[in-house]
């Protein structure tokens, strides 16, 4: 009986310590929105914002053997009402893409908000903090906001796996490594 409690101890400090390695393994994967500042006009949100890119083995094997990622940013603005949901006033997909040109040994990123539309990296690390800095993402608007009221940008990052190539998307779909996503959080809106 002593012996079974001893096993019992250390069976469940090594399952506690199996735990935390794998779950501080987990959080050093996937996307996540650092922080997003958002003005607005009567045509459109403008939005700075900084997100923390962290590919898994699997997602930055591919990319560096010229599988093309694209990743959406989602935004939602909703309007804060006191005694009911809030409402829901626009959505937004922004796609950003970033792919491995071997000739010339350089990664790519495609973003409607750079200068041409595309800037050109050395290693895969500085294209992945590009892809995550943007300034003055414009988001238009169909009609203006109106005035006195309340509202909030919501955001999340997302690798979209549809856009991977066709034989590449079963395993995908099945593989926990390629499921990378940022948790939706939500800004203020500042006039």
């Amino acid at each position: 009986m002593l012996a079974c409690k001893k096993t019992n101890k250390y069976l469940t400090l090594s399952l506690l310590l199996l735990l935390s390695f794998w779950s501080c393994a987990a959080s050093s994967r996937g996307f996540t929105i650092d922080h997003i500042e958002s003005y607005y006009d009567d045509e459109s949100i403008q939005v700075d914002g900084n997100l923390t890119l962290n590919l898994t083995d699997d997602v930055r094997k591919a990319l560096s053997k010229s599988i093309p990622l694209q990743v959406n940013m989602e935004f939602v603005l909703r309007r804060v009402r006191n005694y009911v949901w809030d409402k829901e006033v626009a959505i937004w997909t922004v796609p950003i893409a970033i792919h491995y040109k071997p000739v010339t040994d350089e990664y790519v990123v495609s973003r409607p908000d750079l200068l041409n539309q595309q800037e050109s990296f050395g290693s895969q690390r500085a294209a992945l903090e590009r892809l995550g800095a943007f300034k003055q993402l414009n988001l238009p608007l169909e009609h203006p906001l109106i005035q006195g009221k309340k509202y909030v940008l919501e955001a999340r990052i997302k690798l979209d796996l549809g856009k991977l190539p066709a034989m590449m998307r079963p395993l995908a779909y099945f593989s926990s490594s390629w499921h990378l996503n940022s948790k939706w959080t939500e800004w203020p809106l500042k006039h």
